[in-house]
C-alpha cells in the first residue's frame, strides 16, 4: 500500500512553494510597516485632541471670565468707579483736594 504523500516534491513545486513563501512575507512586511506608520498617525492625533481638549477648557474658563466681567460692569460699584476714574465726576458734597503744581 503506497501512500500519498510518498511522491517526491518536484523542482517547480518548490519554486512555487519559495515564490508563495516569499509574497507572503512580503505582504507581512508591507502590512508591519502600514500599521506602524498608522500607529504613529495615531499618536500624533491623540495628542492633536489633547492639545485642542485643553485649549476648548482654556476658552471656556475664559468664557466664564467674560460673562462675569459682563454682569460686573452692569453694576453700581463698576459705573461708580468708571465714571469717576475716565470721567472725572464727583458727588455734589465731596471735596477733592489736588496736588499743587
Amino acid at each position: 500500500m503506497a501512500s500519498r504523500n510518498s511522491r517526491p516534491v518536484s523542482a517547480a513545486n518548490r519554486r512555487g512553494m519559495r515564490l508563495i513563501v516569499v509574497v507572503v512575507l512580503i505582504m507581512v512586511i508591507a502590512l508591519a510597516v502600514r500599521c506602524r506608520s498608522l500607529m504613529n498617525k495615531n499618536e500624533t492625533y491623540a495628542q492633536q485632541i489633547d492639545l485642542l481638549e485643553q485649549q476648548i477648557t482654556e476658552e471656556n474658563d475664559r468664557s466664564v471670565n467674560i460673562e462675569e466681567f459682563r454682569d460686573y460692569t452692569k453694576t453700581d460699584p463698576y459705573i461708580e468707579k468708571v465714571a469717576r476714574e475716565k470721567l472725572g465726576l464727583v458727588y455734589p458734597d465731596e471735596l477733592i483736594f489736588q496736588p499743587a503744581s
